[in-house]
This record gives structure tokens, sequence and C-alpha cells, in this order.
């Protein structure tokens, strides 16, 4: 009897090495291949940083950013427009009947245009009845045919104004050049956390496939168990029917691993079907941080300079709205040809020219100016006041991310530690139960244990490299920028802890 237990015994620990050569050791911890198919198809294997590159390319957010940018360098141009001159060449050509001249009482001597002369009275009536033949009667004066052209020049000198709106110009595209860097950040973040979610439903994939392996061999060994009468029929079913609940969540990960790729997809400007595979490395950056220089790095975030580039504006505005009130002065100048004719156009003695200089003093205009130089005042001290709590928002946001990234990089450590003790707990528990030592249950919890504890530090991981990101651009970084390159921010900025990540 003591014989045929002891091979009983042997058969159980020699029969599923056969099946599982890798049973007895442990499930080794889920870890990427070099390449992950997010997306079937043929396509280039990206990494890291082609990918964001590729989505700062092509980002159509991103693309929208840029032509705004393009839109206030046009503004640009027409603030410019106020201090110059404007120049332009006319040329017209008319004709009609003008019986103006033969009205006049100069040539009709109605009127009291000539005082009567003493003694010469007669002879000079005789000249003017002889002059006046030579004046048609108005309805008899034909039409008349001129060619005109002239180059004109007009220009308002207002430099109060001139500054004050060219400067806003000038403003409003350092304005767009820090909300563009704020939305190449955002864009950047959200490529990195897409890129780790594709990593991270791969490990969540493959460390299910890792438990359905270990139920597989957990079912394998009950069964024997079974057939040399040391478990029941109820076992081997509870086994089976675990195995069989646990195959659908490993078709939702496979699923979730599309879904991620066709996110990261989107943010690349790509159709969200395109292929897609990446390369499976990642990097935990663990380096020691300083609250203070956290938040001293806080004042130069694109998203606040942008809020303080628009008091500027405001500010230049006012400048341009009070010069409406002031004196200026406008010049106007005109040269050019008449003739009768177009071959006669420009003939000696048919130029002409006029100039004009003009002082402009605005005395009344309804308040108008007055009421815009209030509401832009107003306007002001409102902006100040939101861009004071949008720094105060800032710095709360940096302090918590700060305070979740040491959490979670603790957790990390304690995820750690728990794997590793789950899988010492599980393999004691499959020797004890292929000995007869332990049941079917005692081996399921534990391979339950295990199976969260790869959860946990899966979730843990990619929880510390989320948050890492999120204060990089909580800092007004991009997201790609190690930490040790961040100016104050790591004691030892010379000496980064990067952690690679690799299964």
């Amino acid at each position: 009897m003591r014989v045929a237990a002891f091979l009983r015994v042997m058969l159980l620990l020699l029969i599923p090495c056969v099946l599982h050569p890798e049973a007895g050791m442990g499930s080794p911890d889920p870890g990427p291949a070099d390449v992950i198919v997010a997306r079937p198809g043929a396509d280039g294997v990206l990494d890291l940083d082609q990918a964001a590159a590729e989505a700062l390319r092509a980002n159509p957010l991103l693309q929208a950013e840029r032509l705004r940018r393009r839109e206030l360098e046009g503004k640009m141009d027409q603030a410019l427009s106020t201090g110059l001159p404007t120049l332009d060449i006319t040329g017209d050509w008319s004709r009609g009947r003008d019986p103006s001249f033969a009205l006049d009482s100069t040539f009709s001597g109605s009127g009291d245009t000539f005082a009567p002369i003493p003694g010469a009275d007669s002879w000079f009536n005789d000249f003017l009845a002889g002059f006046g033949s030579f004046i048609p009667a108005p309805q008899d004066i034909p039409a008349q045919t001129f060619w005109r052209t002239s180059l004109n020049l007009n220009w308002t000198v207002n430099p109060s104004k001139v500054l004050g709106a060219v400067g806003a110009a000038r403003l409003g595209i350092e304005r767009q050049d820090a909300a563009l860097q704020d939305v190449v950040n955002r864009t950047a973040e959200n490529t990195v956390t897409a890129y780790y979610a594709i990593v991270q439903a791969s490990e969540r994939r493959d460390a299910l496939a890792a438990m359905i392996e270990d139920q597989r061999e957990l079912l394998a060994t009950v069964r024997l168990r079974r057939e040399v009468g040391m478990a029941t029929a109820l076992d081997t079913m509870q086994a089976a029917v675990n195995l069989a609940n646990t195959l659908p969540q490993l078709m939702r990960a496979d699923a979730a691993l599309r879904n991620a790729g066709s996110r990261l997809n989107t943010l690349m400007g790509r159709p969200a079907t395109a292929p897609l595979s990446i390369r499976d490395r990642v990097e935990l950056e663990l380096d020691p941080l300083d609250d203070d220089a956290a938040l001293a790095l806080v004042a130069g975030r694109p998203d606040l300079v942008a809020s303080s580039r628009f008091i500027d504006i405001l500010r230049r505005n006012r400048q341009a709205q009070q010069a409406d009130h002031r004196p200026y002065l406008t010049l106007n100048g005109s040269y050019g040809y008449v003739g009768r004719t177009a071959g006669t156009l420009f003939d000696t003695g048919h130029d002409s020219w006029r100039a004009s200089v003009a002082l402009n003093i605005p005395v009344f205009d309804g308040l108008l100016t007055r009421g815009l130089v209030r509401e832009t005042k107003a306007r002001i001290r409102r902006s100040e006041a939101e861009l004071a709590s949008r720094r105060s928002d800032a710095q709360l946001e940096v302090l918590e991310v700060l305070a979740d990234l040491r959490a979670a990089r603790r957790v990390l450590e304690a995820a750690r530690l728990n794997l590793a003790r789950s899988r010492e707990v599980l393999d004691e528990s499959m020797l004890r139960l292929k000995l007869g030592k332990a049941g079917y249950l005692d081996a399921l919890v534990a391979q339950t244990t295990l199976a969260q504890a790869r959860a946990a530090l899966i979730d843990a991981r990619f929880d510390v490299l989320g948050r890492t990101a999120a204060l990089k651009r909580a800092l007004g970084f991009n997201p790609l920028t190690p930490l040790a390159e961040i100016p104050g921010l790591t004691p030892a900025a010379g000496n980064p802890q990067q952690v690679s990540e690799e299964r």
C-alpha cells in the first residue's frame, strides 16, 4: 500500500510537468514582447518618440492652433496699416456740359461786378457787347470730354494709436505662441498616455493568458487527483467552470487592446482602423522631486503666460482707444494730369498737384471713447483677478500631482513585493495540492491572489507613468522631457533614475 501511495504521488508530480514543462516553476511575470500589434495590418512599428512626433505633426486640433497663429500674423499687418500712408493711382474719363461759367456774373456783366467808370461807359459797354458775342448762351454750350489721372497720398499721423495697435498685435502673436505650446504639451501628454494605454492593455491581456495557463494546470492536476481518488468530481467541475469564466475576459482584453490602438491612431491624425504596432518599452522615472522648485516653475506654464499676454494686449488696446481723443495730423497729396483727349493727357502744362496738412483736435464724440476706455479698464482688472485664480489653481494642481505621484511610487513598490509573495504562495499551494496536503480551494485562492497581484502591479506601473507625464505638463513642459532635464526639479539632475520596464 505504501508503494502504491508513493507511485500516486510521483504520478501527480511528474505528469503535470510533462503536460506543462513550466509547471512547478511558477508562472512568469507577464512581460511585453518586442512589438505590440494593437491593430493588425502591414505597417511600420512606432516607438514613443515617433508616435509623439506623428501626433504633433498631424493632430487636427494642433493644426487648428497653428492656423490660428497665421490669422494673428494677418492682424499684425492690419495693425501696421494704422501707421502707414495709403497711396493709389486713379484714372477717369468724363463727358458732359457745364454751363456754370457762362452764367457767371463776371462775364455776363450782371450784378455789381463791374462798377461804372466815369467818362468810359460808352466805349466800355461797346467792348462788353463785342466780347459777349464770344460767350455762348448756356443752352448752346456743347458737351466736353476730359481725361484725368492722378497719384494720391493719404496719411493719418497718430503715434499713440499706432504704437498701441502694433503693440497689441505683437503681443497677440506672443500669446498665441504660448497657447500653441500649451496645446502641444497637452497633445503630447494625451499621446504618451494613449501609448502607455496600449502597453497596459497588452500586459493585461498577457496576465489573463498567464492566468488561464495556471487554471489549465490546476484543472489538469485536479483531474489527475480524481483519477487516483484524491479529488471529487465537484472539484474537477469547479476548476473547469473557473477556466471557462476566465476565457471571455481574454476576449474583452483583446478588444481593449484594439480600442487603445484606435485612440492612438486618432491622436496621430490617422483613421481609427489603421494598422498600428508599437515598441513595447517603457521607462519609469523615479527621481526625487523638489516641491518648492516645482511651485516656482508654475509661473512659466504656457497657459498662464498666454493669460498674462492677454492682459498686456488689453493695456495696448486701451492706449489705442485713448489716442482717438487726442490731436492728430492728416496729410493729403495728389499729383496728376488732365487733358481733352487721351493723346494730350500728358502734354506740357497739363499737370496739376495739391497738398494739404490738417490738424484734427477731437472735442466731443458722444462719450464713445470714454465708454470704451472704461470698459477696457474694467476688463483688465477682471482679467488680472482671473489670472491670479488660475495661478493658484495651477499650484494646487502641481501639489496634487506631486502627492499622487509619490503615493503611486509607493504603491508600485508594494505591488512588486506583493507579486513576488503571491507567486511563492501559489507555487507552495500547487505543490501541497499535488502532495495531497492542500485542497483545491486553497490552490484556487492562491491563483486568484496572484492574478490580482499581477493586475495591481500593471495598474501601479502605469499609474506612475501617467502621473509623471501629467506632472511635466502641469509644470509647463513637454511630457517627453526627462524629469532630470527640468531645471531645479530633481536634486540630482545629473543622475536620472530611469527603470526600464521590459518583459
